[in-house]
């Protein structure tokens, strides 16, 4: 008679296995932790019957993806508040230029083209971040070690912030 393994104990092989640890390490790992012997192809064979590969390749994915949408979404929240902000001055020294508000018309030519070099730099900063984006879509792509995808992902986070810190 075929022994039950409990599954709980099938679960903390997938979790194991989502966590890239070889078979032998997870059979070993299971029999310290839960005190029983699961044999390495039984848990090649609920690896191929619950299909983890195509999980952990899916979980990578999806974390990958919401680590590279949430740096995205920052940086191009505070672009856009940026762009937003250099319209709004652009337009202001464009109205008090034509209603000549301003002491000098020279301080509203200042403050007009200002507005302008600002919403240019933003814009190139917009262009950047798509770029960034597209090389990140292919790493995600291209390469299978999590690890690998995720030193990448900080140092592209910290080429970020350092551009950031600058002012680039």
């Amino acid at each position: 008679m075929p022994k039950v393994i409990p599954e709980e104990i099938r679960l903390k092989a997938m979790e194991l296995f989502m966590e890239g640890q070889t078979v032998p390490s997870i059979s070993s790992a299971l029999a310290t932790e839960f005190d029983v012997e699961v044999k390495i192809p039984t848990i090649y064979a609920w690896a191929k019957q619950y299909k983890w590969k195509e999980d952990k390749i899916e979980a990578r994915t999806a974390a990958v993806d919401t680590i590279k949408e949430t740096e995205t979404q920052r940086y191009a929240r505070i672009q856009e508040e940026h762009l937003n902000d250099y319209g709004r001055l652009r337009k202001k020294a464009s109205l008090e230029l034509d209603g000549h508000l301003f002491d000098r018309p020279f301080d509203a030519a200042k403050a007009l083209d200002i507005g302008i070099k600002g919403e240019r730099v933003v814009i190139e900063g917009m262009i950047n971040l798509q770029f960034v984006q597209d090389i990140m879509g292919v790493l995600v792509e291209e390469i299978s070690d999590s690890e690998v995808l995720q030193r990448i992902a900080f140092k592209l986070k910290a080429l970020i912030q350092t551009k950031d810190d600058h002012g680039n």
